[in-house]
């Protein structure tokens, strides 16, 4: 397993409106985005790592206010914002064609850039544990207490003890996280004062449209991945989504039964047939 250390010493820095964002670039192949949950960082990705950059190129940064980018806490981090930022982080790195995979918030960010894609022709999208709206029903108690008006202040009442019975709440059964895990993510939360901004990126939940008004359904574009433990899937009214025995951390619990579902999905991908899919969603 990649030391979380050796991991943030390797990212390279894009500079966007005075914020300083971490990413990585690496792999060879066709070029294949890698967005994170919340809270959680681009380190999400490291089991599935050395699997996909072998035949992608992977590029994955730290959203604002996650791991070693800038937490500032005068930044709006609605997912607009977030999604210009990451389209012109695709723009820095002259990639013209991308396939998406998101975890989560991650999930809702690459929605949010299929429907402004500018220059930017997406092709197949992976949506791992995405949220289907912004009901509480989508979310555990934790988030909404901290995305409402009391979030700054319980913020600050956040403990490593608590944030790892937040994971073991969301893991599998079977699939259970690792200490080790766990006290590295917690670093990464904990980075340049992060629980300080977790409220306003939980404020995203205000951004999702209502269940019944978004459409979720499989396609030879997308694919939707539930963990079957997952608390936060039990609403899910996705047609197709595909079940593996995990629970909210697909990546993090069964990264090799993950990988091949992701691959063999990617690999065949036509990056224009995602253009109706992407008009569809700017009418929406």
């Amino acid at each position: 397993m990649l030391n979380p250390n050796i991991w943030r010493s390797q990212q390279r820095d894009f500079h966007w409106q005075g914020l300083r964002v971490g990413f990585h670039d690496e792999g060879q192949g066709p070029a294949l985005l890698l967005l994170h949950g919340l809270p959680g960082s681009s380190w999400d990705w490291h089991r599935l790592w050395p699997m996909l950059a072998g035949q992608f190129r992977l590029i994955c940064p730290d959203l604002p206010g996650c791991g070693d980018s800038d937490k500032p806490t005068e930044y709006s981090y609605r997912l607009q914002d977030q999604a210009q930022l990451v389209s012109d982080l695709l723009g820095h790195l002259n990639i013209r064609q991308c396939q998406i995979i998101g975890h989560d918030y991650g999930a809702s960010l690459g929605r949010q850039l299929l429907k402004s894609p500018g220059d930017i022709e997406f092709g197949r999208c992976s949506w791992i544990a995405a949220r289907r709206g912004g009901e509480a029903r989508y979310f555990l108690w934790r988030e909404l207490w901290l995305a409402g008006p009391l979030g700054p202040l319980l913020s600050h009442c956040i403990s490593e003890g608590l944030y790892g019975r937040y994971l073991e709440t969301l893991s599998g059964p079977f699939t259970p996280i690792s200490s080790q895990t766990r006290q590295d993510l917690w670093q990464l939360l904990c980075a340049h004062q992060g629980l300080q901004v977790l409220p306003q990126l939980l404020h995203y939940r205000y951004e999702l449209p209502l269940s019944s008004e978004t459409s979720m359904a499989c396609s030879n574009t997308q694919q939707y991945i539930d963990g079957e433990y997952d608390p936060l899937s039990r609403h899910s009214k996705s047609n197709g989504a595909l079940r593996v025995k995990t629970g909210h951390f697909p990546h993090l619990e069964d990264a090799e039964h993950l990988a091949m579902l992701l691959t063999d999905f990617h690999r065949d991908n036509d990056a224009g047939s995602q253009a109706v899919f992407q008009n569809l969603l700017k009418g929406q």
